[in-house]
């Protein structure tokens, strides 16, 4: 590594954090990532240790993975005359070990020391500090502190703590609140470090909200449909287009875009389920185009992760997945342990489709006793929210299903028809799959349409729970 000889050698730190990139990314290309993240902490202690007023924040960035990171090239913004703080360290080590999803104790431990003795100078570390508290499940303290900072002078106005304040809020299970915030910052052209997690982000609570032509008008508008190449936030974009691809029926390119998110992460180390649960994601894209194959072992790793991060979130948003994509007979008992886990975290966007799909799941089981109760649940966390999606999506399940009475369970042929119909596939392509006549494949649709109280295939396929 580049000695720091002089004082003033704010070129040699420079050089020094140039190196410890690469080694990081040397060590990462061989699969040694504890020592790669050893490798980018030390040479942080270093650069803070040296204190120079010439280093600002922003040159800091591309050590661990986040999202929101600066971009390449020379930084100016955040230089005050002060060197950077030295609690940055404890922020970007907290953001190192969520990344890495292994010890959530010393990430919290850490988070928090940063922020204890925060002296507002600094964003980058609030920013780690805070998305570090949120990926550990501790929305509410980290809610606590963006309004602490709404307090200070010179913060209310950030960017960043705008969409920090939107990030923390939909993760919270308030979309309406992100959606607010972001709209500004997402539609009056402006570009700077955090325009891309702001569209991204926007995107992912307009999904949330059943808002997905604005959503889609916003990936359109900031060219996020097509070729990603120059986006330095590619994971969360993906992601996000993921999400509306899925949204509006179409998972065979959600599909691709979650795994592409997945490299994205991989390619810096990031294993924890908490900052983007893209296997979860794609497991349900792969079943909805009956790649149970791939489905599955996809859930699968996703919870053995969670389990060992052991955030009620991470964990309950695997389970949910499982519960869809297993064909095992556990998807009752899956989801049910899903809405309970997600219900004491503040998963609630996650939580208002668990708790969809379980109804749904009832219902399908001919369990009609508990199919009222899981709506109104539904209903609840939908008018706790100001979800009004999902509020009408609750009151119409609910009207719909009252009036169409108790049918009897859904068979395991029937399942079989409409899970490819819900694919995609046409009527006589399920029937040469399963070797049925094309009358036959009717009628199982026909008897799926009516226990499910639905007119046809646009609403089998706008459920969005694979009947399995």
């Amino acid at each position: 590594m580049t000695e720091l000889d002089r004082p003033d050698d704010a070129e040699a730190a420079r050089e020094a954090l140039d190196a410890a990139r690469k080694e990081r990314a040397r060590l990462g290309a061989l699969g040694r990532w504890s020592e790669a993240d050893e490798a980018a902490m030390s040479a942080l202690r270093r650069i803070l240790e040296f204190a120079s007023p010439d280093i600002v924040g922003p040159e800091l960035g591309g050590l661990v993975y986040v999202a929101g990171s600066p971009r390449p090239g020379p930084q100016t913004a955040g230089r005050h005359g002060l060197p950077v703080p030295p609690e940055r360290l404890s922020a970007t080590r907290a953001m190192s070990l969520v990344n890495q999803g292994n010890d959530p104790r010393e990430a919290a431990e850490l988070a928090h020391e940063a922020l204890k003795s925060f002296n507002w100078r600094d964003v980058g570390t609030f920013w780690y500090a805070i998305l570090s508290l949120a990926y550990l499940d501790d929305g509410a303290l980290a809610q606590h502190h963006c309004e602490r900072a709404m307090t200070r002078a010179g913060w209310a106005a950030s960017p960043a703590l705008t969409v920090l304040r939107a990030r923390v809020a939909a993760l919270n299970g308030d979309s309406v609140t992100a959606v607010r915030l972001l709209d500004p910052l997402v539609t009056r052209g402006v570009q700077n470090q955090f325009t891309e997690v702001a569209v991204a982000w926007a995107i992912e609570a307009l999904v949330d909200l059943g808002d997905l032509d604005r959503a889609d008008a916003l990936m359109r508008a900031h060219a996020f449909s097509g070729n990603l190449d120059a986006v330095v936030d590619r994971a969360e974009v993906l992601a996000a287009r993921g999400l509306l691809s899925r949204a509006i029926g179409q998972p065979e390119p959600a599909y691709e875009d979650f795994v592409a998110c997945g490299r994205e992460l991989a390619s810096w180390g990031v294993g924890n389920p908490a900052v983007i649960p893209w296997r979860s994601r794609a497991a349900l894209c792969a079943a909805a185009t009956g790649r149970e194959t791939i489905a599955l072992p996809l859930a699968e790793e996703e919870l053995s992760r969670a389990r060992r991060w052991g955030t009620a979130r991470a964990i309950g948003t695997a389970l949910r997945t499982l519960g869809l994509v297993s064909t095992e007979g556990r998807d009752v008992e899956l989801l049910k342990k899903a809405v309970e886990l997600l219900a004491d975290s503040g998963a609630r966007n996650t939580l208002m489709e668990a708790q969809y799909e379980l109804a749904v799941k009832l219902r399908l089981e001919g369990r009609h006793d508990e199919v009222q109760p899981a709506l109104r649940g539904l209903r609840e966390t939908a008018l706790a929210t100001g979800n009004n999606a999902w509020e009408v999506r609750a009151d119409e399940a609910l009207r719909r299903w009252t009036a169409a009475g108790e049918t009897p369970k859904v068979s395991a042929k029937e399942r079989k028809v409409a899970n490819l119909a819900q694919g995609g596939l046409s009527n006589g392509e399920i029937a040469k799959r399963l070797q049925l006549t094309t009358s036959t494949v009717e009628f199982h649709l026909s008897n799926i349409y009516r226990k499910l109280a639905i007119s046809g295939r646009s609403e089998l396929r706008s459920i969005l729970v694979p009947i399995r």
